[in-house]
């Protein structure tokens, strides 16, 4: 079990002033769904313009009917637009995508940024620019996306665009984004957990004890393609299988997230999305969560919904509760049912997402709202015609109207029969609490876990503890917004223990309803987490640069890079230690297998080209600011070694602790890659500007100089901020340092943007 970090803000307002280190928290297991903001990419408040420049010898052949199939990609330039932001990624590899659509005229197509060497466009590495020939209004699959991020779930994030292919119009498009490792980190997930592409065939069923009967063009990894991990996709079609058993709902819930489904699953029924593995046996992502050692199922491709139907079925009135394949094995819905417990909470939710927003009152304005935007840029769209002759009329109408064919609703139509229809279909909805979104941080010497409980009635929630196998402690939980509890009356609930060291902690909870109705997470057994962590090296990250155009890697490229420093008098071996850009994947790139020895550097370049050499990482730094972090090995729980956030940095410009290994990170004026920082210049006790006395000090400091709109801050030798004042205030003071410990410690000084430090000892 991974421990996550959580809790590394530190950025001043002002670009490129790095400032100061706080106390470091881990999560260890999360069962809300993070849905990150539309940022750039994904804004759907407007139709950005996306141009491709492609070869016409190499567009023609990527459109040959011959060609249709292929995946081969061609070096293509990307133009964004959106009227605000405009941006270029050169040499990016284009092709084809999708199924049905590459037989179509109006194709869909991928963009990979990083194909042919260039870098992440916003940090993706992919776009799928998606036809949406099948459907006439062009909204579709991103109604489903705006629709499962309302009920909480994980889900891409869309938006339409313009499409232009060397300058010609190519329509309007459906932008949605790739589910890929990228995908993962987004939502604070392991992009190590194997992730795998479910197509045509996909039905879940246990097929015996081989890993090896699981078809890989039906069950395809996108991750870990060398070693991929059919073994516990085959472990957990087994428990899915196994419906008989007395412990299905143990050994179930112990592999697969079974509460985020039955909500997936009541959108995808509601939006009639059929093309699914619970009645055609396709289209899914299955992930494997290393923190959660769960399976979650996730959508994919979602254009045959609200009414769009191929096999003469009426989506829009279909039961819910026999909604499977009519005769081939989906055990991924039809065992589910065969759970009271499970069959009455997914009734619950289709209740809910019906009262709460899948109904003409919530969602007709909505839709009108997307529609105002996209109409004009459909009225041009002369390849939205050429498949089914669908016109800009059949688009308008579309919305209110069925069109035939394979067209059997309109959009609004489709949403008012199926939300009368579902809810009047809905049986027992009478749940147990549902123990949900259950969240765990902690530091070395307490736990705390919070969750949200939705019940019927007023619920009693009691949460267990032991340490090492010890005695079961236990606690009532309010909702009073009384510490632990943070804010009363939000549904949430808090449960926080002590211990010393290393330790390993069994936790389970229980809820009661005023009924008698009891669950209990886990609904078997109890969570178990190591907690705590052993004392670790002195290792610092000494230096970085995040956009660097001046100094040449070794293969002679200008790269980001991140200097470690051994500040302690021993070696240190790095083998087992790691370095990140994501505190939610401490793990993320190994060190090289060497010892560090005392008052040595190393030079890291974050690159992502880890075949240039060991000390190449498979990450980047973001000039805009984010997150590097050093941590210890597995076997110590990922321990934080040295961690800090930084914000907005300048191009050339080096940043990095004065003097080496100690004392806040600060802009240098002077880039020393592997060498001292005390090379470059940053006024350090400049006397000629300021000086300090006495030193060492026991109660007051006075330093000469100062102006009253000055910034001074203290921080110990570990970068702790231990107090900050304005000139003003400290001359107010006369530089009082009562109530410091003694030791060593840093005065930094901002004026005007520029930052001197000082060094006293406190007595």
């Amino acid at each position: 079990m991974i421990p996550l970090p959580n809790n590394t803000f530190i950025m001043s307002s002002k670009p490129c002033i790095l400032l100061f280190f706080f106390l470091f928290l881990y999560t260890n297991v999360s069962t809300q769904a993070i849905i990150p903001e539309d940022g750039v990419v994904f804004n759907d408040k407007i139709v950005p313009r996306v141009d491709i420049k492609i070869h016409p010898d190499s567009l023609a052949e990527l459109l040959a009917w011959e060609n249709r199939e292929a995946d081969h990609e061609y070096p293509a330039d990307f133009y964004w637009n959106d009227g605000t932001t405009k941006d270029t990624v050169l040499n990016t590899g284009f092709r084809l995508r999708g199924n049905t659509s590459r037989s179509s005229t109006k194709k869909s197509f991928k963009i990979e940024f990083n194909h042919f060497g260039s870098k992440k466009f916003y940090g993706l590495s992919d776009l799928n620019l998606n036809g949406e020939h099948n459907d006439p209004s062009i909204i579709r699959s991103k109604l489903c996306w705006d629709i499962m991020k309302l009920a909480g779930l994980e889900a891409p994030r869309s938006n339409h665009i313009a499409l232009y292919i060397n300058n010609e119009y190519r329509g309007l498009y459906i932008n949605v984004e790739h589910i890929d490792n990228d995908y993962l980190e987004d939502r604070g997930k392991d992009p190590d957990g194997q992730l795998f592409k479910c197509f045509y065939g996909a039905d879940f069923v246990f097929r015996g004890n081989n890993p090896n009967n699981y078809a890989r063009n039906v069950y395809e990894a996108q991750n870990n393609k060398d070693e991929p991990d059919y073994y516990t996709l085959m472990e957990f079609t087994r428990a899915l299988d196994d419906v008989s058993n007395p412990d299905y709902r143990c050994n179930l819930e112990e592999k697969f997230d079974v509460d985020q489904y039955l909500k997936r699953l009541a959108i995808e029924i509601l939006v009639g999305h059929w093309d699914n593995p619970v009645y055609n046996k396709n289209n899914a992502y299955l992930y494997h969560n290393p923190a959660t050692k769960k399976y979650e199922l996730l959508s994919y491709d979602i254009d045959n919904t609200y009414g769009i139907d191929w096999f003469n079925v009426n989506w829009a009135e279909r039961n819910i509760y026999s909604w499977a394949h009519p005769s081939d094995p989906r055990p991924i819905y039809n065992h589910l049912m065969k759970v009271p417990e499970y069959k009455i909470r997914f009734g619950y939710y289709i209740k809910k997402f019906v009262d709460d927003f899948f109904n003409p009152t919530f969602l007709n304005p909505y839709i009108d709202r997307i529609k105002d935007k996209i109409s004009s840029y459909r009225a041009n769209d002369f390849y939205a015609s050429l498949d089914y002759g669908y016109t800009y009329s059949d688009f308008l109408l579309s919305y209110d109207k069925p069109l035939g064919s394979h067209v059997k609703a309109g959009l609004k139509e489709y949403i008012a029969l199926r939300s009368t229809s579902a809810k009047n279909q809905v049986q027992n909805t009478a749940i147990s609490p549902i123990i949900e979104d259950q969240k765990v941080t902690w530091n070395n010497t307490s736990c705390k876990l919070s969750c949200s409980i939705h019940a019927l009635s007023q619920t009693t929630v009691t949460a267990y503890h032991r340490l090492n196998n010890g005695n079961w402690s236990s606690r009532v939980l309010f909702d009073d917004g009384q510490n632990p509890d943070q804010k009363a009356g939000d549904g949430y609930f808090v449960y926080d223990f002590f211990y010393n060291g290393k330790t390993v902690a069994d936790i389970y909870i229980t809820a009661k309803d005023g009924s008698g109705r009891v669950s209990r997470w886990p609904v078997c057994d109890y969570y178990t987490i190591d907690l705590g962590y052993e004392n670790v090296a002195l290792l610092v990250v000494n230096e970085f640069m995040a956009d660097n155009t001046t100094i040449k890697d070794n293969a002679g490229e200008y790269e980001d890079w991140i200097e470690i420093y051994n500040a302690g008098n021993t070696s240190v071996y790095l083998g087992d230690k790691f370095l990140t850009d994501k505190p939610e994947t401490p793990d993320k790139w190994p060190l090289p297998f060497i010892d560090l020895d005392p008052g040595q550097f190393l030079l890291i370049w974050a690159d992502e080209d880890q075949e240039q050499g060991d000390n190449h990482a498979n990450f980047k730094l973001s000039k805009s600011g984010e997150f590097i972090g050093i941590f210890d090995s597995k076997e110590n729980n990922y321990a934080p070694i040295d961690t800090f956030s930084f914000g907005a940095t300048l191009t050339d410009k080096t940043y990095g602790r004065y003097p080496d290994g100690m004392g806040p990170v600060i802009q240098l004026e002077k880039a020393t890659p592997g060498m001292s920082n005390v090379l470059s210049s940053t006024k350090d006790e400049n006397e000629d500007i300021f000086s300090i006395h006495p030193n060492p000090v026991s109660d007051y400091i006075n330093i000469t100089k100062i102006q009253h709109d000055d910034v001074l801050t203290i921080t110990d030798i570990h970068g702790n901020i231990i107090k900050k004042s304005k000139g003003d205030l400290w001359l107010q003071e006369r530089g009082s340092v009562f109530g410091l410990k003694t030791g060593v410690y840093f005065i930094t000084i901002m004026r005007n943007q520029e930052i001197f430090t000082l060094r006293f000892i406190k007595i």
